[in-house]
């Protein structure tokens, strides 16, 4: 297993990511939890403090274009959903999967992304905001649907990034069980070069299961060998937070069975990494020295949470790690009246990150160098 730093990485140390007045106890986290439209314009209007570098004909793939890693100038959200429909995995549906015990019946009528005009008018709120690229986690095992991406890319200024892949052993189609994971491998990157897809995720683990069941595995193994035919980067789904049987290493455990098959870490990323009640940041600073991506990607939540959120950041920062961190909400499209559901990352956690003292160019650097490096590759053929 590799445990070399990522040599492009910018590191920062505790002086250079944290202005030293502001970070002690009580910084008043609660009090950020509506837009802070000065600290939106403070790491809009700064810049990192190192020349992003990446490798010579490396691009990001968005479903209109190919692009240049420097044509995304703002944040990106590195995992959302602006095409989702749970009910397919949460009752019987398109795969027929029963509900798991404890679990409700599907949510009456259809889900909020699939009301395309809205999610228009939520990305594009979400740019006023600062948010230049969105990651959609989606694949047909949760209902996406690509051509509702296309409208959505097409009626807005904001690149849109789409996912393959298979989310979990609950959602997982039929045919899973008869393939080879070679096989998968050929299919997923066969499918990533025909619908233009720019990422593998996100790839996930059922909540009711202490490890990765054997389908998963299987999953995670051709996922990773999809990659090496693509060079695509890898996002995947922990259950942490949401099941009784998640044992804190499973995004180490993760890591390893992606590694396992010739993924290097640098193109991994963890995410629900937030959930995971660690103020000490030590499962994550073990993730990060491996050169694998942290995702907090449920950021702007309750309160509460966002806080533990932070003070774990804190200490990751301490560590020297901010240049490991990618950030996002998960978001499916639900919305408040004041709060679009794609402006959280900026309007809601990321004022919390300044006012803990934070400066604004690392939180540049995270937005928008960290996700620029995750996103780029280099195209290989499949």
């Amino acid at each position: 297993m590799s445990s070399e730093r990522h040599p492009r990485s910018p590191r920062f140390n505790r002086r250079e990511a944290i202005g030293l007045l502001g970070v002690s106890a009580g910084f008043g986290l609660a009090s950020a939890w509506t837009a802070d439209i000065t600290a939106l314009v403070d790491w809009r209007t700064a810049t990192s403090a190192r020349k992003l570098q990446l490798p010579r004909g490396a691009i990001i793939r968005t479903l209109l274009k190919d692009i240049s890693p420097d044509t995304i100038t703002g944040a990106t959200l590195f995992h959302e959903h602006l095409s989702i429909d749970m009910s397919i995995i949460t009752s019987p549906g398109r795969y027929a999967v029963p509900p798991p015990p404890g679990r409700g019946a599907a949510p009456a009528g259809p889900p909020p992304s699939a009301d395309v005009d809205l999610m228009v008018e939520e990305v594009k709120a979400a740019a006023q905001d600062g948010v230049s690229c969105i990651v959609d986690g989606g694949h047909p095992d949760m209902g996406r649907k690509l051509e509702n991406l296309k409208q959505i890319a097409q009626r807005t200024s904001v690149h849109i990034v789409a996912s393959g892949g298979y989310y979990m052993d609950r959602s997982y189609p039929p045919e899973i069980a008869t393939k080879s994971e070679d096989q998968l491998a050929n299919e997923l990157a066969r499918e990533a070069t025909t619908q233009r897809l720019g990422a593998f995720g996100e790839i996930g683990a059922d909540p009711n299961e202490p490890e990765l069941t054997p389908a998963e595995r299987k999953v995670f193994r051709a996922v990773g060998k999809a990659h090496l035919r693509t060079n695509l980067p890898i996002f995947t789904h922990n259950a942490y937070g949401t099941g009784p049987n998640v044992p804190k290493e499973a995004g180490l455990r993760q890591l390893d069975v992606l590694e396992s098959v010739g993924v290097k870490p640098e193109h991994i990323a963890i995410g629900h990494c937030d959930s995971l009640v660690d103020p000490s940041a030590d499962l994550i600073k073990q993730i990060a020295k491996r050169g694998a991506w942290v995702g907090f990607d449920r950021t702007g939540g309750q309160a509460a949470a966002d806080e533990v959120r932070v003070r774990t950041l804190l200490a990751f920062f301490d560590a020297g790690y901010a240049d490991r961190l990618l950030l996002s909400s998960d978001n499916t499209g639900a919305r408040t009246l004041d709060l679009p559901s794609y402006r959280r990352v900026t309007s809601v956690f990321v004022p919390q990150l300044l006012k803990a003292g934070v400066k604004e160019e690392v939180i540049h650097a995270i937005l928008v160098d960290n996700s620029r490096r995750f996103l780029s590759f280099v195209p290989k053929s499949a």
